[in-house]
């Protein structure tokens, strides 16, 4: 219930029109999949793509940073654990490959944007976290 309440989030964060594409919801759960699903979790994160780039044309641009967040979150939760003292180093390579690509990619990115991503990973993150202690 949680992946399909998660999944309707991501596609109602991407339907709102704003002019710059954080992904607050979507990389923090990368992560999660990462940690919970293993490599099985591939499967969503070619459905997130597909929801994000529904009405662009970045499907191969964001797979590939998505796949790249993926795979670094898998191998650090098997290295580093997915624990509460850990969420600054997700956040922040989370924020530092997403935002590299939208730094490449836009024309701006301001600081505050940064700041609002970098929360923003912050809080799903613990979120995320929360939910996962809380069920084993």
């Amino acid at each position: 219930m949680l992946n399909f309440l998660i999944l309707v989030l991501i596609f109602l964060e991407n339907s709102l029109v704003v002019t710059f594409p954080y992904n607050i919801i979507a990389l923090p759960y990368l992560t999660y999949l990462a940690y919970k699903r293993g490599k099985n979790g591939i499967f969503e994160v070619i459905l997130i793509c597909l929801i994000i780039s529904k009405d662009k044309n970045v499907l191969i641009e964001l797979w590939i940073i998505f796949v790249i967040i993926f795979m670094i979150s898998y191998f650090l939760s098997k290295v580093l654990g997915y624990e509460k003292i850990n969420i600054v180093y997700y956040s922040l390579i989370q924020f530092i490959i997403y935002g590299t690509y939208l730094y490449i990619k836009l024309p701006y990115f301001y600081p505050y944007q940064g700041v609002i991503m970098f929360g923003g990973y912050l809080l799903f993150n613990y979120s995320f976290i929360k939910k996962l202690r809380k069920n084993i």
